[in-house]
Protein backbone atom coordinates (compact mmCIF):
# COMPACT_ATOMS: atom_id res chain seq x y z
CA UNK A 1 0.00 0.00 0.00
CA UNK A 2 2.29 2.24 0.87
CA UNK A 3 4.94 1.53 -2.37
CA UNK A 4 1.65 2.14 -4.09
CA UNK A 5 1.24 5.92 -2.15
CA UNK A 6 4.20 6.51 -3.55
CA UNK A 7 4.04 5.90 -7.16
CA UNK A 8 1.55 7.45 -7.23
CA UNK A 9 2.85 10.88 -5.57
CA UNK A 10 5.88 10.49 -7.93
CA UNK A 11 3.55 10.20 -10.81
CA UNK A 12 1.99 13.76 -9.88
CA UNK A 13 5.64 15.07 -9.14
CA UNK A 14 6.53 14.49 -12.51
CA UNK A 15 3.49 15.91 -14.56
CA UNK A 16 3.56 18.88 -12.46
CA UNK A 17 6.94 19.26 -13.23
CA UNK A 18 6.32 18.63 -16.51
CA UNK A 19 3.61 21.15 -16.71
CA UNK A 20 5.70 23.67 -15.24
CA UNK A 21 8.43 23.31 -17.96
CA UNK A 22 5.79 23.28 -20.95
CA UNK A 23 2.95 25.59 -22.67
CA UNK A 24 -0.08 25.45 -21.82
CA UNK A 25 -1.53 23.97 -24.80
CA UNK A 26 1.81 21.68 -24.74
CA UNK A 27 -0.14 19.93 -21.38
CA UNK A 28 -3.69 20.23 -22.27
CA UNK A 29 -5.74 18.32 -19.70
CA UNK A 30 -9.07 19.38 -20.68
CA UNK A 31 -10.85 17.71 -22.92
CA UNK A 32 -13.19 18.56 -25.44
CA UNK A 33 -15.91 16.93 -23.68
CA UNK A 34 -15.40 18.90 -20.58
CA UNK A 35 -14.64 22.55 -23.46
CA UNK A 36 -18.59 21.83 -24.12
CA UNK A 37 -19.79 20.61 -20.84
CA UNK A 38 -18.08 23.63 -18.80
CA UNK A 39 -19.46 26.03 -21.98
CA UNK A 40 -23.21 24.78 -21.65
CA UNK A 41 -23.05 25.32 -18.25
CA UNK A 42 -22.03 29.03 -18.82
CA UNK A 43 -24.46 29.77 -21.59
CA UNK A 44 -27.33 28.88 -19.39
CA UNK A 45 -25.59 31.08 -16.69
CA UNK A 46 -25.32 33.35 -18.68
CA UNK A 47 -29.20 33.37 -20.14
CA UNK A 48 -30.45 33.11 -16.89
CA UNK A 49 -28.11 36.49 -15.42
CA UNK A 50 -29.33 37.92 -18.50
CA UNK A 51 -32.76 37.82 -17.86
CA UNK A 52 -33.36 35.00 -20.63
CA UNK A 53 -33.64 35.08 -24.09
CA UNK A 54 -34.97 37.49 -26.52
CA UNK A 55 -38.35 37.09 -27.76
CA UNK A 56 -38.00 39.48 -30.67
CA UNK A 57 -38.11 37.17 -33.64
CA UNK A 58 -36.26 39.23 -36.12
CA UNK A 59 -33.44 39.91 -33.78
CA UNK A 60 -33.24 35.90 -33.16
CA UNK A 61 -33.25 35.00 -36.75
CA UNK A 62 -31.08 37.47 -37.66
CA UNK A 63 -28.26 36.37 -35.23
CA UNK A 64 -29.18 32.66 -36.15
CA UNK A 65 -29.02 33.23 -39.89
CA UNK A 66 -25.56 35.05 -39.75
CA UNK A 67 -23.77 32.82 -36.94
CA UNK A 68 -24.66 30.63 -39.29
CA UNK A 69 -22.64 31.66 -41.86
CA UNK A 70 -20.11 32.45 -39.76
CA UNK A 71 -19.97 29.24 -37.75
CA UNK A 72 -19.52 27.60 -41.60
CA UNK A 73 -16.25 29.23 -42.22
CA UNK A 74 -14.77 28.70 -38.91
CA UNK A 75 -11.22 27.21 -38.92
CA UNK A 76 -12.13 25.16 -35.73
CA UNK A 77 -14.80 22.20 -36.59
CA UNK A 78 -15.13 19.61 -33.66
CA UNK A 79 -17.56 22.05 -31.70
CA UNK A 80 -20.53 22.89 -32.56
CA UNK A 81 -21.89 26.45 -32.97
CA UNK A 82 -24.97 28.16 -31.63
CA UNK A 83 -25.62 31.78 -31.55
CA UNK A 84 -28.42 33.50 -28.90
CA UNK A 85 -29.93 36.60 -28.77
CA UNK A 86 -29.73 37.87 -24.70
CA UNK A 87 -33.10 39.79 -22.96
CA UNK A 88 -31.23 42.71 -22.20
CA UNK A 89 -30.23 46.65 -22.60
CA UNK A 90 -26.68 45.96 -21.99
CA UNK A 91 -24.41 45.78 -24.71
CA UNK A 92 -22.22 42.97 -24.48
CA UNK A 93 -21.40 39.44 -26.12
CA UNK A 94 -19.60 36.21 -24.80
CA UNK A 95 -18.04 33.55 -26.10
CA UNK A 96 -18.80 30.57 -24.13
CA UNK A 97 -15.80 27.11 -24.24
CA UNK A 98 -16.73 24.29 -26.45
CA UNK A 99 -19.20 26.56 -29.07
CA UNK A 100 -22.25 28.58 -27.70
CA UNK A 101 -22.05 32.29 -28.62
CA UNK A 102 -24.19 34.83 -26.77
CA UNK A 103 -25.19 38.56 -27.46
CA UNK A 104 -27.62 41.41 -26.30
CA UNK A 105 -30.35 42.18 -28.18
CA UNK A 106 -29.49 45.68 -27.41
CA UNK A 107 -25.80 45.62 -29.51
CA UNK A 108 -27.88 43.63 -32.01
CA UNK A 109 -30.19 46.26 -32.72
CA UNK A 110 -27.04 48.90 -32.60
CA UNK A 111 -25.37 46.79 -35.99
CA UNK A 112 -25.81 46.11 -39.64
CA UNK A 113 -25.90 42.65 -40.91
CA UNK A 114 -22.13 43.00 -42.00
CA UNK A 115 -21.26 44.90 -38.81
CA UNK A 116 -23.35 41.92 -36.66
CA UNK A 117 -21.05 39.45 -38.73
CA UNK A 118 -17.70 41.15 -37.54
CA UNK A 119 -18.76 40.88 -33.71
CA UNK A 120 -20.28 37.15 -33.72
CA UNK A 121 -17.11 35.90 -35.97
CA UNK A 122 -14.83 37.84 -33.27
CA UNK A 123 -16.73 35.86 -30.49
CA UNK A 124 -16.70 32.91 -32.72
CA UNK A 125 -12.55 33.87 -33.04
CA UNK A 126 -12.67 33.09 -29.29
CA UNK A 127 -14.05 29.27 -29.60
CA UNK A 128 -11.59 28.70 -32.84
CA UNK A 129 -8.77 29.89 -31.07
CA UNK A 130 -9.79 28.09 -27.83
CA UNK A 131 -8.77 30.84 -25.22
CA UNK A 132 -11.57 29.62 -23.18
CA UNK A 133 -10.13 26.12 -22.97
CA UNK A 134 -6.51 27.24 -22.51
CA UNK A 135 -7.72 29.39 -19.20
CA UNK A 136 -9.19 26.49 -17.46
CA UNK A 137 -5.99 24.52 -18.43
CA UNK A 138 -3.72 27.19 -17.47
CA UNK A 139 -5.95 27.66 -13.93
CA UNK A 140 -5.98 23.74 -13.54
CA UNK A 141 -1.92 23.48 -14.30
CA UNK A 142 -1.49 26.04 -11.32
CA UNK A 143 -3.72 24.11 -8.99
CA UNK A 144 -1.94 20.96 -9.40
CA UNK A 145 -2.69 18.00 -11.82
CA UNK A 146 -3.81 16.25 -8.73
CA UNK A 147 -6.91 17.48 -8.52
CA UNK A 148 -7.80 17.22 -11.80
CA UNK A 149 -7.20 13.26 -11.61
CA UNK A 150 -7.98 12.37 -8.90
CA UNK A 151 -11.23 14.42 -8.20
CA UNK A 152 -15.07 13.98 -10.07
CA UNK A 153 -15.47 15.23 -13.14
CA UNK A 154 -18.49 17.15 -12.07
CA UNK A 155 -15.90 19.03 -9.48
CA UNK A 156 -13.24 19.73 -12.38
CA UNK A 157 -16.18 21.09 -14.59
CA UNK A 158 -17.70 23.30 -11.58
CA UNK A 159 -13.89 24.59 -11.66
CA UNK A 160 -13.79 25.06 -15.26
CA UNK A 161 -17.44 27.13 -14.80
CA UNK A 162 -15.53 29.46 -12.06
CA UNK A 163 -12.18 29.85 -13.95
CA UNK A 164 -14.39 31.23 -17.13
CA UNK A 165 -16.89 33.64 -14.99
CA UNK A 166 -13.28 35.17 -13.15
CA UNK A 167 -11.91 35.70 -17.12
CA UNK A 168 -15.30 37.27 -18.33
CA UNK A 169 -14.68 40.23 -15.03
CA UNK A 170 -11.02 40.60 -15.39
CA UNK A 171 -11.09 40.53 -19.42
CA UNK A 172 -9.04 38.32 -22.33
CA UNK A 173 -5.56 39.78 -22.38
CA UNK A 174 -4.70 42.09 -25.26
CA UNK A 175 -3.04 39.12 -27.23
CA UNK A 176 -6.33 37.18 -26.97
CA UNK A 177 -8.80 39.75 -28.42
CA UNK A 178 -6.56 40.76 -31.21
CA UNK A 179 -6.16 37.36 -32.21
CA UNK A 180 -9.84 37.16 -31.74
CA UNK A 181 -10.45 40.70 -34.31
CA UNK A 182 -8.00 38.58 -36.91
CA UNK A 183 -9.82 35.90 -36.64
CA UNK A 184 -13.72 37.80 -36.76
CA UNK A 185 -12.10 39.46 -39.71
CA UNK A 186 -11.02 36.49 -41.84
CA UNK A 187 -13.81 34.52 -40.79
CA UNK A 188 -16.36 37.78 -41.56
CA UNK A 189 -14.73 38.00 -45.47
CA UNK A 190 -15.38 33.96 -45.41
CA UNK A 191 -18.73 34.61 -45.16
CA UNK A 192 -19.35 37.13 -47.95
CA UNK A 193 -19.07 40.37 -45.79
CA UNK A 194 -17.18 43.25 -46.51
CA UNK A 195 -14.57 43.57 -43.63
CA UNK A 196 -14.41 47.33 -43.75
CA UNK A 197 -17.99 46.64 -41.51
CA UNK A 198 -15.03 45.09 -38.90
CA UNK A 199 -14.30 48.85 -38.36
CA UNK A 200 -17.49 50.22 -38.62
CA UNK A 201 -18.88 48.01 -36.08
CA UNK A 202 -15.86 48.93 -33.68
CA UNK A 203 -16.51 52.70 -33.91
CA UNK A 204 -20.21 52.36 -32.82
CA UNK A 205 -19.06 50.81 -29.81
CA UNK A 206 -17.37 54.06 -28.92
CA UNK A 207 -13.84 55.70 -29.06
CA UNK A 208 -12.87 55.73 -25.69
CA UNK A 209 -9.86 54.62 -24.46
CA UNK A 210 -9.72 53.30 -20.69
CA UNK A 211 -12.62 53.32 -18.63
CA UNK A 212 -15.23 52.11 -21.63
CA UNK A 213 -18.78 52.98 -21.39
CA UNK A 214 -19.96 49.58 -20.87
CA UNK A 215 -18.77 46.12 -20.01
CA UNK A 216 -18.11 45.09 -23.58
CA UNK A 217 -15.58 47.87 -23.87
CA UNK A 218 -14.05 47.66 -20.37
CA UNK A 219 -12.75 44.01 -21.28
CA UNK A 220 -11.73 44.77 -24.67
CA UNK A 221 -8.53 46.93 -25.61
CA UNK A 222 -9.19 50.11 -26.78
CA UNK A 223 -11.40 50.45 -29.26
CA UNK A 224 -8.93 53.06 -31.31
CA UNK A 225 -6.03 50.59 -30.90
CA UNK A 226 -8.07 48.11 -32.42
CA UNK A 227 -9.57 50.06 -35.38
CA UNK A 228 -5.98 50.74 -36.32
CA UNK A 229 -5.05 46.81 -36.41
CA UNK A 230 -8.45 45.88 -37.76
CA UNK A 231 -7.33 48.67 -40.85
CA UNK A 232 -3.94 47.92 -41.07
CA UNK A 233 -4.83 44.01 -40.92
CA UNK A 234 -7.33 44.91 -44.36
CA UNK A 235 -5.33 47.01 -46.13
CA UNK A 236 -6.99 50.46 -46.08
CA UNK A 237 -5.97 53.64 -45.94
CA UNK A 238 -6.02 56.05 -42.65
CA UNK A 239 -8.01 58.37 -44.47
CA UNK A 240 -10.29 55.48 -45.10
CA UNK A 241 -10.21 54.55 -41.70
CA UNK A 242 -11.35 57.75 -40.77
CA UNK A 243 -14.44 57.77 -43.32
CA UNK A 244 -16.04 54.58 -41.91
CA UNK A 245 -15.98 55.87 -38.49
CA UNK A 246 -17.39 58.87 -39.38
CA UNK A 247 -20.41 57.13 -41.31
CA UNK A 248 -20.91 54.74 -38.10
CA UNK A 249 -20.91 57.01 -35.67
CA UNK A 250 -23.68 59.25 -38.13
CA UNK A 251 -25.79 55.58 -38.24
CA UNK A 252 -28.36 55.19 -35.39
CA UNK A 253 -27.69 53.10 -32.76
CA UNK A 254 -23.89 54.44 -32.56
CA UNK A 255 -22.29 55.69 -29.03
Amino acid sequence: MQKSHSIVILIMVLLITAAAALPSYALMLVSRSMEVSVGKQVQQDVIRQYGGLSTDPIATQRVARIGRQVAAVSPRRDVTYTYQVLNSNIINAFAAPGGPVLITKRLVDMLTDSQLAFVLAHETGHIAAQHGRDAINRALLAQGIGSLLFGSSSSAITQGVNIMYTLYNRGYSRSQEYQADTYGVQIMAGAGYNQEAAIEALAKLGMQRTGGINRYLSTHPDVPDRINRVASLIGISQAREQQLIRQAQAQPGAR
